[in-house]
């Protein structure tokens, strides 16, 4: 292996549990500060949402009908009126988000050998690397792959950008979105590796293990990722960005699947360690 490629939500840490139950302890607060149902408040992130093209955009609260309807367009009037509600997002993000265990150390070992680290993330790209800087791991990445975002996003005026380093996000086109094959064979080439040496670690066997498989890299299923509770997914589905096609698109990627036949199956990311060991034994 010359090249680690690895996701990151529900690879390095489990992004459904801790997402869900910060999306909850928001919604909480927000059905008693607007005076709304559950449903109806669910409805309106789903429709923010799908006009973003993303689930996790940033102060999308600002464009809930309820929200502008109370409190009008002044996101810094907004702000003041919910901060209880966006308080519990954040309280229930630092207390929820973590790595699995064993993530750390792993990483850190091969990047001591030497063994250059990528990441993956369809994520929006400052998500995805507050998340990394958060938890401490960035410093074990060489780069950080992010597929653009479907559109502009609205940014909070009154906050500095988190300052990323130039040169440590590259973006992918939408076309290459999971489980393009496309994806992968991309950023092994602008890593200058063949495909025949890298390996690609994700969670899904519908998005990320056929992916890897089409494209001739080594496929390494983090099967420890699916591990979450159900009920959490499902608060998840009723906010999606996924539009109807998308969800037919998923079911019948889930479908194939079933055949998909991986290389290597982590029950812990540690288990990644003694592969690499074994494959550098190989002639």
């Amino acid at each position: 292996m010359r090249l680690l490629i690895t996701d990151l939500d529900n690879t390095l840490y489990d992004w459904v549990s801790f997402f869900a139950k910060a999306f909850e302890a928001m919604a909480e607060q927000l059905t008693v500060l607007l005076g709304v149902d559950r449903q109806e408040l669910f409805e309106e992130f789903k429709a923010v949402h799908r006009k973003y093209g993303d689930s996790e955009v940033p102060f999308a609260v600002r464009d809930l009908p309820s929200v502008r309807r109370r409190f009008g367009d002044s996101w810094k009037e907004i702000k003041v009126r919910l901060d209880p509600a966006l308080h519990a997002f954040n309280s229930a993000r630092k207390r929820e988000l973590r790595l699995y265990e064993s993530v750390e150390n792993t990483l850190e070992q091969l990047a001591g050998r030497g063994i250059p680290i990528i990441g993956y993330t369809e994520a929006l790209p400052g998500n995805a690397f507050y998340r990394l800087e958060r938890l401490g791991i960035r410093r074990f990445f060489r780069r950080l792959y992010a597929l653009e975002p479907a559109m502009e996003l609205p940014l909070d005026s009154d906050r500095e950008p988190f300052p990323i380093p130039e040169g440590f996000i590259e973006t992918v086109p939408r076309s290459e979105r999971k489980p393009n094959p496309a994806l992968l064979v991309d950023i092994c080439s602008r890593e200058g590796v063949s495909l025949q040496d890298a390996w690609y670690i994700g969670d899904s066997l519908s998005r990320d293990m056929l992916m890897a498989r089409q494209a001739g890299v080594t496929a390494v299923w983090a099967e420890y990722g699916t591990r979450y509770d159900h009920n959490l997914w499902a608060t998840l589905v009723k906010i999606t960005h996924w539009t109807d096609e998308d969800v037919a698109r998923d079911a019948e990627l889930r479908s194939q699947a079933r055949a998909v036949q991986v290389d290597f199956t982590l029950h812990a990311f540690s288990d990644l360690l003694p592969l690499v060991e074994r494959s550098a034994r190989l002639p």
